[in-house]
């Protein structure tokens, strides 16, 4: 008989004593709350219990689409290191996984759990870049650690008049609409839903658990814009978005500046700067100029014999057609409602 026992995630949450579940952002029922409330994925809890106490637990959601059949520790994260006590709980969890969903590939996104990562269970897929900021020391310390130009950039914008507000629920509809445009006309990416925002912001925001920091030029113009979360000792920077016609006043770094003036003001130990392709050099620079220390994320996985991967071209075709510059943004809006549940 399987040690393994399984719940949905409203039932597990209600129903058990589960360990550590504010350990980071990507495990805390606030978060999943948001992914399931946006996404409608279908999130589950496996978990083995010994002597009536939670010992191990995974949180692992179900893709089921015409894409692809597959399990993801977890969807919508940029990582998430279960509560389990060592690799034959693990591999309990694996095994029970495969029985169950025996043509479904399985997907760890991981950072600090260095049993799974050390076990051979799984094969690495591939890697992205993690910062995270150690704020415990004083201010005045913390900003002598950030690299030269970031306080040059810090101290330019403040010449420059720019000043950081926190904004109220009004300040998310020009968030979102700067989001979708440097992720439109930038990147060539759609935006995460607006309902997905929305939710974070009945989750957090409402909660004093999130902040939306806003950036406004001497004219009072809002050109950008950083979304903190908070969960444990650690603030956790999500989202930031800018005017692509203000990067001369630096938004960017003051955004930052003032959210770690905020991570003070809340006696916040970190902040999670969360994760970057190897790719994204400048992004890596930004972060390495904070003063952050970079580590890795390691994308973990198993696919039964035959498994075929999909290259997903549709979502590539829809992606480049809907991110054309003419294209008006409530076409790119919906677009985005339709295609981003297919991204887990």
């Amino acid at each position: 008989m399987s040690l393994v026992k399984t719940l949905p995630l409203e039932q597990a949450l209600n129903s058990l004593k589960l360990p550590e579940l504010q350990r980071n952002l990507f495990s805390s029922p606030q978060w999943l709350q948001v992914v399931r409330r946006t996404y409608n994925t279908p999130i589950f809890i496996k978990y083995i219990e010994r002597n009536g106490a939670i010992e191990s637990y995974v949180i692992y959601s179900i893709v089921k689409n015409f894409l692809e059949w597959k399990i993801c520790i977890c969807s919508y994260c940029d990582y998430c290191d279960c509560y389990v006590k060592d690799a034959a709980d693990w591999q309990a969890f694996l095994e029970d996984l495969k029985r169950e969903y025996p043509t479904y590939r399985i997907a760890v996104r991981n950072l600090r759990d260095s049993i799974i990562r050390d076990s051979g269970l799984l094969q690495v897929l591939s890697q992205e870049r993690f910062h995270l900021l150690d704020v415990s020391n004083p201010l005045d310390v913390v900003w002598k650690k950030t690299h030269d130009s970031f306080r040059a950039a810090v101290k330019q914008s403040e010449r420059a008049g720019v000043k950081v507000v926190r904004c109220d629920k009004s300040g998310l509809k020009k968030f979102f609409e700067l989001h979708l445009s440097l992720r439109k006309n930038k990147h060539r990416l759609f935006p995460q839903p607006y309902r997905f925002f929305d939710y974070i912001w009945q989750e957090y925001m409402d909660q004093r658990k999130g902040y939306l920091l806003g950036a406004f030029d001497k004219d009072g113009r809002f050109i950008g814009a950083n979304v903190y979360l908070v969960c444990g000792d650690t603030l956790y920077y999500k989202f930031n978005t800018s005017r692509l016609d203000s990067m001369k006043l630096r938004p960017s770094n003051i955004l930052f500046w003032e959210g770690i003036k905020l991570a003070k003001e809340l006696n916040l130990q970190a902040i999670d700067l969360g994760s970057s392709g190897f790719e994204q050099d400048g992004l890596i620079l930004f972060k390495n100029h904070t003063g952050a220390k970079m580590t890795n994320i390691t994308h973990l996985g198993y696919a039964p014999p035959d498994y075929k991967y999909s290259r997903k071209i549709i979502l590539k075709i829809m992606t480049q057609l809907f991110t054309l510059p003419w294209m008006p943004n409530f076409m790119v809006r919906w677009g985005s409602s339709i295609i981003y549940p297919y991204l887990a």
